[in-house]
């Protein structure tokens, strides 16, 4: 332990005596470790804001949808008796009662040109049930939701964007509510009693980019009010929530084999597929990874180039030091001694330089961070992987100049000018 000590206050002191050249035999060191630790503390930032971002849409969402089996021969086509109805989802929604917080079942019924004077806001109008706006997230900042006997009497009521509210009424939400919005669909007018206000979020926030007062925002009536518009009784797709703890997975799994077994097993067209938000997000978390850890490894090549430029300082070190080396062996200093000493005085300057590099990385990394608006995310895998590999390639550069060193005939090494 004694020798340790000593082998290190004799590295730290050669480290000293040649302050510049020391610090530029780091350089590529500090370099190489820099890049690796910023790489993958942006890396690790990206995926912490696209969850953040994805589970703002959902990740307790699965969303299940009829499509065409994968052995079907002919024409692909169907009819509305292939289609999901109301009894189903009703069916549905008793079976896994206990596993769902909401279920959202929408009708596009088209997109339209609200105007009033000179103003006009682009609208999509869409129906859909009560739990829609819980999936979705919609958050109202004025007036109310459909109330049960709206919906199902297929009432004339909407719910609008904040940004309608901004474009038609100057941004007063107050002044919208009760107030009527005429739409053209398919050549007929219809109007709505605007009963509620929802914050629009733009989609484009925080890239740098604006949709001004061209957007399209929802316009959302009831389910049913979007139905006796289409006329359409039918369905190919739905969104459910699951509760807080339900294995959404799992759930999703057993949504497909209830449907399958209970009205599609025996479907030549059609089957039923679903998907949840976790996977999605689990997936891009997976790729974004692997896309950083591929460019860590590019980075990391010039940590082998930092070490190659260890050892050619360690062999111009030796090459200065040959008399010391000789005045040790001759004192009776055994080979290992030798080679140790020479070989922690690599490692030192590879740790040296790596603690350098992690510093200037994580500054990377924390602007990195703050550019793409997310909470900086120093990796410590980073951390210990690069000061792992600072120290390998200390000692596997070290390793040939301090085995030369240890084997230098101390006659010779005394006689060296």
């Amino acid at each position: 332990m004694m020798m340790l000590y000593e082998n290190f206050r004799l590295a730290l002191f050669s480290l000293k005596a040649n302050k510049m050249r020391s610090l530029l035999t780091m350089l590529g060191i500090i370099i190489g470790v820099s890049s690796v630790i910023a790489i993958m503390s942006a890396g690790d930032s990206i995926s912490v804001k696209l969850s953040d971002t994805m589970e703002g849409f959902g990740a307790n969402n699965i969303e299940l949808y009829l499509d065409f089996r994968e052995d079907y021969d002919g024409d692909y086509w169907y009819d509305n008796s292939d289609l999901m109805d109301r009894d189903m989802i009703k069916d549905f929604a008793e079976h896994f009662d206990d596993r769902l917080k909401a279920i959202s079942v929408t009708c596009d019924v088209g997109a339209a040109d609200v105007k009033d004077g000179s103003k006009v806001a682009k609208v999509s109008v869409s129906g859909g049930t009560l739990g829609t706006f819980l999936i979705n997230d919609v958050k109202l900042t004025e007036g109310r939701f459909f109330t049960i006997g709206e919906t199902d009497t297929a009432a004339k009521v909407a719910i609008v964007s904040s940004k309608y509210v901004e474009i038609m009424y100057d941004g007063k939400n107050k002044d919208a509510l009760g107030k009527g919005v005429d739409v053209e669909i398919g050549g007929k007018n219809y109007k709505f009693t605007i009963v509620g206000v929802y914050e629009y979020k733009d989609a484009f926030a925080g890239m740098g980019m604006s949709s001004g007062d061209n957007v399209r925002t929802n316009l959302y009536i009831p389910y049913q009010t979007a139905q006796s518009i289409t006329h359409d009784d039918y369905m190919v797709y739905f969104t459910v929530m699951a509760k807080q703890g339900v294995d959404s997975v799992q759930l999703t799994k057993d949504m497909e084999d209830f449907f399958e077994k209970r009205y599609y097993g025996n479907n030549e067209r059609l089957h039923v597929s679903a998907y949840n938000m976790s996977s999605v997000i689990d997936e891009a978390k997976s790729l974004i990874n692997t896309v950083t850890i591929g460019i860590s490894v590019i980075a990391g090549i010039a940590l082998l180039v930092g070490g190659i430029g260890v050892m050619n300082i360690m062999l111009v070190s030796i090459t200065e030091r040959t008399r010391e080396i000789g005045t040790r062996k001759a004192l009776g200093a055994p080979n290992s001694s030798i080679r140790i000493q020479f070989i922690i005085e690599a490692v030192v300057i590879c740790l040296i330089g790596g603690i350098i590099g992690i510093v200037f990385g994580s500054g990377l990394g924390a602007i990195a961070a703050a550019l793409m608006k997310t909470s900086p995310m120093p990796s410590l895998r980073a951390i210990v992987i690069s000061l792992s590999f600072s120290t390998a390639i200390g000692i596997f550069f070290g390793f040939y100049p301090a085995n030369k060193a240890a084997k230098m005939d101390p006659i010779e090494a005394l006689r060296y000018e």
